[in-house]
């Protein structure tokens, strides 16, 4: 095989990928190592620059823009250091295209996927819903290939749509109690990880309030046969599903590690453990895998992008100019719970995605920026994430439902979800301030 211009960029990525997972078990004792892995992972990303699509740049623009309003004094060790904390998120990625990859092999996926076609049409939303909070909860974004693959092929534009908004609701959702999304690595940046691991059981009772609302809302004459229909789509991955969240859970315990770390060491150790299994899906997995990381390029340009801004910020001057611009001082409580997920909700809407708004907000609020209990700001976080990135037209996810399900960007975007996502962010907010009251 030719050695290509992606075959280069493959390489460059998986060394980057190995840097993380030597940090992860190592720490900064290898620096020295890490910083050659900076360097390699820093040329990755500017040969990958012009391949990333318009809304990406859009963007990396804002961010860019961020840094010299806010960034003024920057050392070389400041650069490498930051080089150093983003390494984790060249494993990040491809660790998730990894895992999958080999879901979609699962036999037991399979079938969760064609007992969700089998679901009547007047059903479906319920079904894909749920399905897509429990599938999204891992597999994130890799959810939404998954279950379009249940929609037949010559549904009708009304049948689409119905079914991509459904998707989106659970699957973005899901990221208010999953340390599988890139938002929990990103609160972890500024909120301790033992007040973050709290914000996980916060989260749950959090989605099953927004999935006891919505699901009534958006399927007509939603019984309790629909429910238990829909529940039982996802019988066959249950089991799996629990020991993969069980499985990161334990090893952030056992090991101190943060979510992120967690995710990324323990994945790939189960996806070993599936080869074993199941040998003859070894080939397809790895080379799924392989055209995945080949075509790659907005995810991990766009969330490298904004983690070096986020490093710098709350390392340098960054922190003291925004402080400047809005004032300065410790802001209440309940201000901070109710104003990041709603101001990080809207913003989407005009195109800022949630990881250029979380940055400037978790750094605004967190440690002595807000009276704010650090497990709720945490909490916050997480549900402007998910509101954020259901609705926006700079989303990924909507984004990827638009290419898969054949509907325009704008009928996902500016649709229900629209209302639903902002009804989550703000009262979940003011819901959120009023228990902080209890603490």
């Amino acid at each position: 095989m030719a050695f290509t211009f992606q075959n280069f960029r493959l390489l460059l990525l998986l060394i980057a990928w190995a840097a993380a997972l030597f940090k992860i078990m190592m720490g900064d004792d290898i620096e020295g190592l890490l910083n050659i892995a900076v360097v390699v992972y820093a040329l990755y990303l500017l040969i990958t620059l012009p391949l990333i699509k318009q809304g990406s740049i859009l963007i990396i623009s804002f961010l860019i823009l961020l840094g010299l309003l806010t960034i003024h004094v920057v050392s070389w060790d400041d650069v490498l250091a930051a080089g150093r904390f983003v390494l984790i998120f060249a494993g990040l990625v491809p660790t998730m295209i990894l895992a999958k990859s080999t879901a979609s092999t699962m036999p037991s996926v399979q079938r969760t996927q064609a007992t969700l076609a089998a679901l009547p049409p007047q059903h479906s939303a319920a079904g894909l819903q749920i399905a897509g909070h429990a599938f999204g909860g891992v597999i994130n974004t890799g959810t939404f290939a998954m279950l379009s693959a249940a929609l037949s092929p010559d549904s009708d534009f009304d049948r689409r749509r119905i079914a991509a908004l459904a998707a989106l609701r659970g699957m973005n959702a899901s990221a208010v109690w999953s340390p599988f999304f890139v938002a929990f690595a990103i609160g972890q940046s500024f909120i301790e990880p033992a007040a973050s691991w709290f914000a996980i059981g916060g989260g749950v009772i959090m989605s099953l309030l927004f999935n006891a609302v919505t699901l009534p809302i958006f399927t007509r004459g939603l019984t309790k046969a629909i429910i238990r229909d829909s529940l039982a789509c996802l019988k066959p991955i249950s089991i799996r599903l629990l020991v993969v969240l069980a499985s990161v859970l334990s090893v952030a315990l056992i090991f101190n590690f943060t979510a992120l770390s967690a995710v990324v060491i323990t994945m790939p150790a189960l996806v070993l453990f599936q080869f074993w299994r199941q040998p003859q899906t070894v080939s397809t997995i790895i080379t799924s895998t392989t055209i995945s990381l080949k075509s790659i390029a907005d995810d991990i340009v766009v969330i490298s992008s904004a983690m070096i801004l986020g490093f710098l910020v709350t390392r340098t001057d960054g922190i003291t100019t925004i402080l400047t611009f809005i004032g300065g001082g410790t802001f209440p409580g309940y201000f901070a719970l109710i104003a990041t997920p709603t101001l990080m909700m809207l913003a989407s809407v005009i195109g800022i995605h949630p990881v250029i708004s979380s940055t400037v907000l978790l750094a605004l609020f967190s440690g002595s920026g807000s009276t704010a209990t650090p497990f709720l700001l945490m909490m916050a976080h997480l549900i402007g994430w998910a509101t954020g990135t259901m609705s926006s037209i700079a989303s990924l996810s909507v984004i990827t439902c638009s290419t898969l399900y054949r509907v325009p960007v704008r009928e996902l975007a500016m649709g229900a979800n629209l209302y639903a996502a902002f009804g989550y962010a703000f009262l979940g907010g003011i819901l959120l301030s009023l228990v902080d009251l209890m603490f």
